[in-house]
């Protein structure tokens, strides 16, 4: 049975003035690592073996990479399903390459070590530049330099990762 909230306005926090303006969605949740969930949408399917496969803390990282890689070529996951997995372990791709085909289940899952390593990067940065009390703007001119980013690549890292620094 579940004991959490089941709608949007049982979730939020919504001030009582503006409560009427905020549709209120019935939510089901699924844990999405271990369900016994019968599906009949094949995309659907893939999805949440793809996020059991993912999510299971069991094996090591490599590992579970090397499984979902296999599981995706082996069933051809289409190619919004591994987007929607993208989405769901919050990871930044290349969508445009995405739409040419030349994205895969490997090369998203690149794309995912690509980005933890460089947010690690950037946090070692920004804790750095904080405990030599440098500007913040000192600190952005780092972050694209070293990292080779946008400044607005770096003022998001900078954002996200301001308050773990100070």
């Amino acid at each position: 049975m579940c004991r959490g909230a089941t709608t949007l306005h049982g979730m939020l926090d919504i001030p009582e003035k503006i409560v009427k303006y905020v549709n209120d969605y019935k939510i089901l949740l699924v844990e999405a690592r271990r369900n016994d969930l019968i599906l009949h949408n094949m995309n659907n399917v893939d999805l949440f073996n793809l996020l059991e496969i993912i999510l299971d803390k069991k094996i090591p990282k490599n590992e579970a990479k090397k499984k979902a890689i296999q599981y995706g070529e082996e069933h051809q996951v289409d190619k919004s399903v591994v987007m929607t997995v993208a989405g769901a372990t919050n990871s930044k791709i290349d969508y445009n390459a995405f739409e040419k085909g030349e994205m895969s289940m490997c090369t998203l899952f690149d794309e995912i070590a690509k980005e933890s390593e460089i947010k690690g990067k950037a946090l070692g940065m920004i804790e750095t530049g904080f405990d030599f009390d440098l500007s913040e703007g000192d600190i952005l001119a780092r972050l694209q330099r070293k990292l080779d980013i946008s400044l607005q690549q770096a003022q998001e890292y900078l954002n996200m990762f301001k308050k773990q620094a100070v």
